[in-house]
Order: structure tokens, then sequence, then C-alpha cells
């Protein structure tokens, strides 16, 4: 997935966020909130939100999706690589994170799906 296509899909299924060009990041804030940040810690990757126990589903799906190390490990705070990445999982996380931030607010249907990977396992 490229950078283009990530904000692509932050459209579709994140209504309402704003991006805001920080340093070398483009971070995606809802509700006051960030949620997401594009190329950190390096391009190429993002950095979502989550709760923990969300964190724990989502590294178990797919190597493309790490805990940030050191003292964040803890907190939810989870590495994605693009390149290759699947594209249906990034979605869900992404609305996962966009609703923490935005405190609870219902999902975006858009993002809904009849079964969801997350919870498939």
């Amino acid at each position: 997935m490229t950078p283009e296509e990530f904000r692509g899909l932050i459209d579709r299924v994140a209504p309402g966020a704003q991006a805001k060009i920080v340093l070398e990041t483009l971070r995606f804030r809802v509700g006051g909130k960030t949620f997401a940040t594009l190329n950190w810690p390096e391009r190429g990757w993002v950095v979502v939100k989550l709760s923990q126990a969300e964190q724990n589903r989502v590294v178990a799906l797919s190597d493309a999706f790490v805990r940030e190390p050191g003292r964040s490990r803890q907190s939810g705070i989870t590495r994605v690589r693009l390149k290759g990445v699947n594209q249906a999982i990034l979605a869900e996380v992404l609305a996962l994170a966009w609703r923490g931030a935005y405190q609870g607010a219902p999902l975006n249907p858009k993002a809904a799906t009849a079964s969801s990977t997350l919870d498939a396992g």
C-alpha cells in the first residue's frame, strides 16, 4: 500500500478526520485526538492508537502489525508496515483507532463488514 492509498483509506473509514503535517509526518485527528500518524517512525510506516486488547488481536493477525517498542509497548500504540499490509484488515484497524479517538462514536457503516476479520481469531 502506498501513502496515497492509505490517505484514501482514511477518507473512507474515518469520517471527519483532519490531516495535519507535523515535521515529516502526517497526523490524522478526530475530536481533537490523533488516531493515526503516517510516516512514523519512518516512511512506509503508520502508527495507530488501539486499546491493548485490540492491539493483541491485531499483532496476532499479521507481521505487518507490531507493538511500539519501549514504554509505549503496553499502551496500544501499534506500528503498521504499509508494504504488503492487507487493506481490509487495515481498514478495520483504522476504524477501531478512529472510534477510540472519537470516544465511542458509531463505526462508519462503510468500514463495517458482515464478519469482522479481527473477531475471527
